[in-house]
Order: C-alpha cells, then sequence, then structure tokens
C-alpha cells in the first residue's frame, strides 16, 4: 500500500505541473508573439493535443490495467506492449491521412513548419510510454523527469521567445521537449520489455478492446471541455468570459482527484480478481470519502467564489460569481463519478456499462443545458450541467449497487 501512496503522490504532482505549466506558458508567448501569431501557434498546439487523445485511446486506463494484471510474465508483457503500440500506429496512420485531406479540402493557412512540429508535438504525447510503467507502478523516474523537463522547457521560452517572429521557434521548443520525454520513455520501455515488433492483428485487436475505455475517456473530455463552446452557441461570447472562469476553477478542483484515482487503480485491478467482495467494500469506502471531500471543496469555494473571481477578473464579472456558486454544487458528484468508474466499474472490465452512461449523459448534459439557456440563459446552462451529473451520479450508484450484489453472489 506504501507503493501506491507513493505512485498516487507523484501522479498527484505530474498532475499538478500539468495545470501549471499551461498556465505559466500564457504570459510567455502572449506578450512575445502578439495576438495573431499566438492565436496560430495555440490552434495547432491544441489540434495536436486532440489527436493525440484519440492516438493515446484510452490506454492508460485498459494498457494499464493488462499490465498490472499480467503478473510479472515478461513475454505477456512484451506482447501487450507491442500489440498497443501497434495500435497506435495504426491509429496515427488514419489521423495523419485525415488532417492533411483536411488541410487540404479546407486550403487553412498552416504554414509547412509550423505543420511540422505539430505533428511532432503530437506524435510525443500520443506516443507517451507512462502507462506501461502506471502498470507496472513503477513511475518515479518518468513522471520527476517529465516534471523536470516541462519547468526546463518553460525557462527556455522564457529566455529564447521575445518577439512575433519567433512563433515557429516557440513550437519548436515546445514540441521538441515533448518528443524528448518520449523519446526517453521509448528507452525505458526497451530496457524493461526488449524490443519492438509491429504486430497488425493485435494491433486491431487491442482497438477492438479498447474502444469502451476509449469512449469512456472522450466522453469525458465532452463533459469538461464543451462547455464554453455550448456557452458561446446559445449566449454570446460575453458569456464565455464570465462562464469560463468558473468553469476553469471546477476543473481544477475535480482534476486533482485524477492521480488519486489512476495511482490506485492498478491495485485494485489485481485486488478485485483476489477478493471481490472485500475490495469492492475498500472502494466504496473510497467513493464515499471522495463525494465528501467534494462537498468540504465545494462549500470553499462557494465561500471564497466572490474573492477568487474578482482576484481573477476584476470588477464587470459580477456574474461570473453567481456561476460559480451555482457550478460548485457539480464537484462531490463529478468526483464520485470519477471515483466509481475507475474503482468498481473499470477494474471488474465493465467499461460497457459505464462506457455507454457516459457517453448517454455527455449527450443529455449538453442538450439539457441547451434547453435550459432558453428559459435562464447562462445560469440556465451551468444548471443543465450540474442535474446532468446528479441524474448520471444516481445512475452509476444504481448500477454500482447491482454489481456489488452479483458478485456478492457469485462468491
Amino acid at each position: 500500500m506504501i507503493l501506491q501512496l507513493k505512485n498516487v503522490s507523484l501522479l498527484f504532482v505530474a498532475q499538478l505541473v500539468s495545470y501549471l505549466i499551461p498556465i505559466l506558458e500564457i504570459p510567455i508567448l502572449a506578450r512575445a508573439l502578439g495576438v495573431d501569431e499566438y492565436g496560430h501557434i495555440l490552434l495547432i498546439q491544441t489540434t495536436a493535443l486532440l489527436c493525440s487523445l484519440v492516438v493515446e485511446y484510452g490506454y492508460s486506463l485498459s494498457g494499464a490495467r493488462q499490465v498490472a494484471l499480467c503478473g510479472g510474465d515478461k513475454k505477456l508483457l512484451s506482447n501487450i506492449y507491442n500489440e498497443i503500440t501497434s495500435a497506435k500506429v495504426i491509429l496515427t496512420t488514419g489521423m495523419v491521412i485525415a488532417s492533411v485531406l483536411v488541410i487540404f479540402v479546407t486550403n487553412a493557412d498552416v504554414k509547412p513548419q509550423a505543420a511540422v512540429w505539430g505533428y511532432l508535438y503530437f506524435f510525443a504525447f500520443g506516443f507517451s510510454s507512462i502507462w506501461l510503467f502506471q502498470g507496472l507502478e513503477k513511475i518515479t523516474f518518468p513522471v520527476i523527469f517529465e516534471v523536470c523537463l516541462r519547468f526546463i522547457g518553460l525557462l527556455v521560452l522564457f529566455i529564447f521567445i521575445s518577439q512575433p517572429e519567433d512563433a515557429i521557434k516557440a513550437l519548436m521548443i515546445m514540441s521538441s521537449f515533448a518528443l524528448l520525454n518520449t523519446v526517453v520513455g521509448f528507452y525505458l520501455v526497451y530496457k524493461v520489455v526488449g524490443g519492438y515488433s509491429f504486430k497488425f492483428r493485435g494491433g486491431l485487436a487491442q482497438i477492438k478492446d479498447g474502444f469502451h475505455s476509449f469512449l469512456y475517456k472522450s466522453s469525458n473530455n465532452i463533459m469538461m471541455n464543451a462547455g464554453p463552446a455550448l456557452v458561446g452557441v446559445m449566449c454570446g461570447q460575453a458569456a464565455v468570459a464570465k462562464f469560463a472562469p468558473a468553469e476553469k476553477i471546477i476543473k481544477a478542483s475535480v482534476g486533482l482527484v485524477g492521480p488519486v484515482l489512476i495511482g490506485l487503480y492498478p491495485y485494485l485491478s489485481r485486488k478485485l480478481l483476489q477478493s471481490t467482495t472485500l475490495n469492492l467494500k475498500f472502494s466504496s469506502f473510497i467513493v464515499a470519502g471522495l463525494f465528501f471531500a467534494g462537498v468540504i471543496g465545494a462549500a470553499i469555494i462557494y465561500v471564497l467564489g466572490d474573492y477568487l473571481i474578482r482576484l481573477m477578473l476584476g470588477p464587470g464579472f459580477e456574474e461570473a460569481i453567481i456561476i460559480l456558486r451555482i457550478f460548485v454544487f457539480i464537484i462531490p458528484f463529478r468526483m464520485m463519478n470519477q471515483a466509481m468508474g475507475l474503482t468498481i466499474f473499470m477494474p471488474l472490465g465493465k467499461d460497457r456499462i459505464l462506457s455507454f452512461l457516459l457517453m448517454f449523459f455527455s449527450v443529455f448534459s449538453l442538450i439539457l443545458a441547451a434547453l435550459l439557456s432558453y428559459t435562464f440563459e447562462l445560469k440556465g446552462i451551468v444548471y443543465g450541467f450540474v442535474v446532468s451529473e446528479i441524474v448520471f451520479s444516481i445512475s452509476l450508484a444504481v448500477f454500482a449497487i447491482n454489481i456489488k450484489r452479483v458478485e456478492s453472489c457469485a462468491c
């Protein structure tokens, strides 16, 4: 259990850095590059990260679980790695072809050099090997190396980026450091599993088997990231400025739970196979604990909402305070939902139920928010997201109770 706490701590630090670095990049790049060049680089960077999510395909969950269950069998471990990497090669080929077609069809104004560095940025994040070390529960060096590298990259940006003409250089720096982290990861993998061999059939099988984990992660990204776009369509750009700060506070609060759950995930995957009934009680304890932690966090943010918004935005954004104080009610339920997914459904292989429910409620939340916006405007969108999350929690709890009942009868 000490090992799990260590992994959780490391992943927690990495998650903090993943929130901190992009925030620190904003003043460095925006002030040096100007609106146009910064927007161009940001568009390429965002597109590359979204494409990398497709290639990652939820293997941080399904791949880590396979590794955790292989029982130290090096041959099986090597086969799992080769199949998943082959799946990523297949997915990458499809993404590259699709992106090139989109660029030509839309006649997008993308500079050739920027496109090259954008693709390298995409490859770097798409082929990260952290999932393997996560499953092996040996993440100390990979996480520490990545954190150090990201801070060094930020320092290099600060030193060398000073004018709009440095836009391509900025993208090159970000891509190079991300790629270096991935290359070092490949070397560490080689020390563990040996050489790589392409397995076309195995790759296709991993794509098929990991589909529900992919749906789970992609649907979760929709629920976390679709809000500002919906607000812009339904309520206009001014409303986005009042909605986005509140959403970022909520997202950061909930996002910090991820490392705790992901750090425990391989451990629970093994333990639930050994003693399902006993360890489902442990999982239930985690779910309840995170729900009450969410209640406390929501209460703190509710009380500090006025101060936080005024500190971030200044005068003229008073409605954002109201939005934040409605939004905080989503925190305990979203934390509970993440906990049920990663401590009960996924370790027990109930990927299909989880991915179906998450996809359904992702769509339901957007529709409900859009409908309520006609009556309550911006507040209606937030009401829709909160109500949808609560109903989603109730649905997951009902299925989880049924799963526990079935597993207990089976024992």
